[in-house]
Parts: C-alpha cells; structure tokens; sequence
C-alpha cells in the first residue's frame, strides 16, 4: 500500500470518522432527553448510519489495488455523501425552533463535514477517471 496513491482515500475516511464520531459527541443531535426521542435524534441515527457505510468505503478504497475499483469506490462515497448533506432538515425534520441544538450545531455541522468529503472525493474520483485508461 503506497501513501502516495492512497491520500484521497485517507482523507476521505479521516472525514468519515469526524461525520460519525461527531454526529455522536460533539455536534450531536439531541443533548438530552427523559427517554423519548424527537425526529432530530432519527436524523442523527441516520447520519451515523451512513457514517459507518463511508468509512468501510473508504477502507476498501484504501486497501483494494485495482484503479478502476478505487474509482468507483470514490464515486459511491461522492454519492453517499452527498446525500447525507440532505439528511438533516430536507429528509428527516429538525426540531421547530431555530435555537434547540439539532438545528444550531448538528445541521450545520453535518452539511459541512459532509460537503468537504463531497469535495475530496469529488477530486478524487474525477482524478481516477481521468487516469481510467493509463497504464500504472
């Protein structure tokens, strides 16, 4: 495993992580609750869903070494992310009021994350199509 053919694949799932781990911690949804759960905490299930499901992308686009695998690997993980900038407010509903946390930390947060992953395998996968039909 070269470091120098795999930085995109690193920092896609170095940007993963932070989408999962912080959709948990940090910007999470919900702070607290007395044991019932309001839409933003489903929002926040679903973003650490498809947390998990980029960063297993990711490793596989690490580890496996044919190129035109890595190139789709890159463009699913474009897609997936893309789509998890929607999941807060657009697919799932917020909390109404615009100061309850899901809609100060957690919908931001996860848009950004979200797109800087879009862009790095936006980069990434236009690079490997551009490379498709060179020989290594």
């Amino acid at each position: 495993m070269k470091i120098k053919n795999n930085i995109f694949g690193i920092a896609e799932g170095l940007t993963a992580i932070l989408l999962t781990i912080g959709s948990l911690t940090f910007f999470s949804a919900c702070k607290g609750h007395d044991g019932s759960f309001m839409v933003c905490h489903w929002a926040q299930n679903a973003v650490v869903v498809f947390g998990i499901v980029l960063i297993l992308q990711s490793l596989f686009r690490i580890f496996i070494p044919n190129r035109a695998v890595k190139t789709g690997l890159s463009i699913s993980i474009l897609l997936a992310s893309a789509a998890v900038i929607f999941i807060p407010g657009i697919a799932i509903d917020l909390c109404m009021m615009d100061t309850m946390h899901c809609q100060s930390m957690f919908k931001p947060a996860v848009r950004i994350v979200a797109s800087v992953l879009v862009v790095v395998s936006g980069f990434d996968s236009a690079l490997g199509l551009l490379r498709f039909g060179k020989k290594e």
